[in-house]
């Protein structure tokens, strides 16, 4: 059954309106350099328990770098990130893989293991951080694929899976452990409508029935729009612009009007940085 956009946007602006100020991640003044290029230059954002919150810009800003801070992979070379109160980046290695464990990745390509079964791919978590009986961790594995849709499909392998389905058991994976917190590295590339719907629904659900704060890595605003309660655009190290989504799409600024727009160039140009031209080929002299 497909999504319908009005009920689901009316449970979105309901559930932002009981958002709390208290926020589970808070980052302030982060500065990144990766390779001799800034990433990030003083970012300064946060996110409220319970919403859903989407990073958006365009690509190669550091939105996924970006998450690779908060689980505590990347290290900043300043600045602050809070996670549920604690300082990630001060964290000892017991204490930030007892935080890792609190909160839900889902990859960009799903990162199924291709050896298991989906049975096997969502009990793994289960199986390597704990010592749980078998029927327990059998019953908790059919939960969370009740949950998304694929209790039917415990036993079939990662290559009998279409793209949807793919994301549907990395996300039941995710929650496997009953995060606090889930990371999305670009849900929706490749979905087809179907699929895109389902995603869809199943974080709108989460965060609605769960309360489980959800941080979205993406591009496609008409997703976003569906289940965002705020947006962070994000570019040149920097945050450009920040709001709810409609909000967003309707403000005039170079850079909202260039992302959201689609535009081929502006803020971003079109030509990467480049030497004088007629001095690339050898006209310089004439020119002269």
């Amino acid at each position: 059954m497909p999504v319908d956009s009005a009920s689901l946007s009316t449970s979105e602006h309901a559930a932002g309106a009981g958002i709390s100020s208290d926020a589970l991640v808070q980052v302030r003044g982060l500065r990144t350099r990766i390779g001799g290029k800034i990433i990030f230059d003083g970012l300064d954002l946060e996110v409220p328990r319970g919403s859903v919150t989407a990073i958006m810009g365009p690509s190669g800003t550091g939105k996924t770098t970006l998450l690779r801070h908060l689980t505590g992979q990347l290290r900043p070379d300043a600045g602050s990130v809070r996670v549920d109160g604690r300082e990630v980046t001060t964290l000892s290695r017991h204490a930030l893989f007892e935080l890792r464990e609190r909160i839900g990745f889902l990859f960009q390509n799903s990162a199924l293991l291709t050896d298991f079964s989906v049975f096997e791919n969502v009990a793994f978590p289960l199986r390597q951080h704990t010592r749980l009986p078998e029927e327990l961790i059998r019953n908790v594995v059919l939960t969370k694929l009740q949950a998304v849709g694929l209790r039917g499909a415990a036993n079939l392998m990662p290559s009998e899976l279409s793209g949807g389905m793919a994301r549907r058991v990395a996300l039941a994976r995710a929650i496997v452990f009953d995060p606090m917190l889930i990371l999305y590295d670009e849900p929706f590339v490749g979905l087809d409508p179907i699929a895109l719907n389902q995603v869809l629904r199943l974080i709108a659900t989460l965060n609605r029935t769960l309360g489980i704060t959800s941080i979205l890595v993406a591009h496609e605003l008409a997703a976003v729009r569906r289940v965002a309660h705020h947006v962070y655009l994000i570019a040149d190290g920097r945050l450009v612009a920040q709001g709810a989504p409609d909000q967003l799409a309707r403000e005039d600024s170079p850079w909202t009007r260039q992302f959201f727009g689609g535009e081929a160039d502006g803020p971003v140009p079109f030509q990467y940085p480049a030497p004088d031209y007629a001095a690339d080929l050898g006209f310089a002299g004439a020119a002269r």
